[in-house]
């Protein structure tokens, strides 16, 4: 496995290569997001609907692999190669997918940077399903255009591309509406007994608050399209969380 390139200091998505950064959001951050399990629920029936064939996913981006995992549990599947370029992130995904009886695929590799598929497995060119789970939204608008363009051309004719994502809102009250549910979970989920002022303190100071490069939802399925992606739509959309699929012609 190829040791990627250390990111420019300037780059605001570095502190994820920092423990303390991964430790929060999977502690607080992410027990907060709003109806994860509904949006994992949308993609399955998706997936299920389209009939796809899942033997092989590729999750872009997969943090600890929670995506990836909810589909092997769903439906059959044979191998799952995990990218992401946080070695805090592999760590989880190694011990979430410790003695699981598929091929699992652990690479290292920045999105930031086309050659992340070169480090792809060799003897795998294209893949049934590609996922992603609050990841792209952390690239610039014209690296998002051209890494859907990269998935594109790994997703097998048939094949499905999902979407879970971060996206903008269209007016400031849709934003202030999504940082109060968000504020509301935190406080829900407090190990500590947060009250909501506690909690609003930390949504603003959490680190990984200037990472985010947000893009309209509508904006992005364009992009598929433009891509050649087909059936693409936004499955459920709750405030900034969105559930987009595309899928690849079979053709």
């Amino acid at each position: 496995m190829r040791e990627p390139d250390v990111p420019d200091a300037s780059r605001r998505d570095v502190i994820w290569r920092r423990d303390d950064t991964v430790a929060n959001y999977l502690g607080a951050t992410r027990q907060a997001i709003p109806l994860a399990a509904e949006q994992l629920d949308a993609a399955m029936r998706a997936i299920g609907a389209f009939a796809v064939p899942t033997r092989s996913v590729l999750d872009v981006g997969s943090g600890g692999g929670s995506a990836a995992a909810a589909i092997s549990q769903c439906f059959p599947v044979e191998r799952i190669t995990l990218v992401d370029f946080s070695m805090p992130m592999l760590r989880q995904r190694i011990v979430r997918f410790e003695g699981s009886p598929w091929l699992v695929d652990l690479i290292e590799a920045d999105l930031q940077d086309p050659a992340w598929q070169d480090e792809l497995p060799a003897d795998q060119p294209a893949y049934d399903l590609v996922v992603s789970r609050y990841a792209i939204h952390h690239l610039p608008d014209d690296r998002k255009q051209d890494l859907y363009a990269e998935i594109f051309g790994r997703t097998a004719p048939g094949g499905l591309f999902v979407n879970i994502e971060h996206v903008s809102s269209v007016a400031p009250v849709y934003e202030d509406i999504f940082e109060s549910l968000i504020v509301e979970g935190m406080a829900a989920t407090s190990e500590t007994g947060q009250d909501l002022a506690a909690a609003t303190t930390a949504f603003h100071a959490r680190q990984d608050r200037e990472t985010n490069i947000l893009a309209p939802a509508d904006l992005q399925c364009g992009w598929l399209r433009d891509t050649g992606f087909v059936d693409v739509n936004v499955l459920m959309k709750t405030f900034e969380l969105a559930v987009i699929v595309g899928r690849r012609p079979n053709m």
